[in-house]
């Protein structure tokens, strides 16, 4: 099975993604919901309408994707109604006006702070799969 890395970037009131390992492949869509709903069968259409000799082995294989945010923009875009910067702020530790100037393009996270914010994800992520219910 190939693993394809997925870039998701914020395009107008839209986001877009491109796959590195896939040249003049891009999609947009008005969430990230439907983006991930429409990339298999996109990414399947592409790959058919190749001529042989572009094609690559892997090609033929299962595909998987996994998912890379452009930014913070991006990600509270694209999860919008699931996550907020209220919440992102909170679940990382970082003070909510200095998630908001991030959020805005105000201002840019560095690497450590990108990195604080997703291990945080993360680690929320990983208390939602331990609840259960008795």
């Amino acid at each position: 099975m190939k693993t394809l890395k997925v870039i998701v970037s914020k395009a107008g009131k839209s986001v877009s993604a491109h796959l590195p390992d896939v040249a003049g492949y891009v999609i947009a869509r008005d969430s990230v919901e439907k983006l991930k709903r429409d990339l298999p069968a996109g990414i399947t259409f592409h790959i058919e309408g190749l001529y042989e000799e572009e094609k690559e082995s892997w090609m033929n294989e299962p595909l998987q994707f996994e998912y890379f945010f452009q930014d913070i923009p991006t990600l509270i875009e694209g999860y919008s109604g699931l996550i907020n910067q209220s919440s992102l702020a909170r679940i990382s530790g970082i003070n909510e006006s200095l998630m908001r100037q991030y959020v805005s393009g105000f201002k840019r996270p560095s690497r450590k702070v990108t990195e604080r914010i997703e291990t945080g994800l993360k680690k929320y992520a990983e208390e939602l799969r331990n609840i259960s219910f008795a």
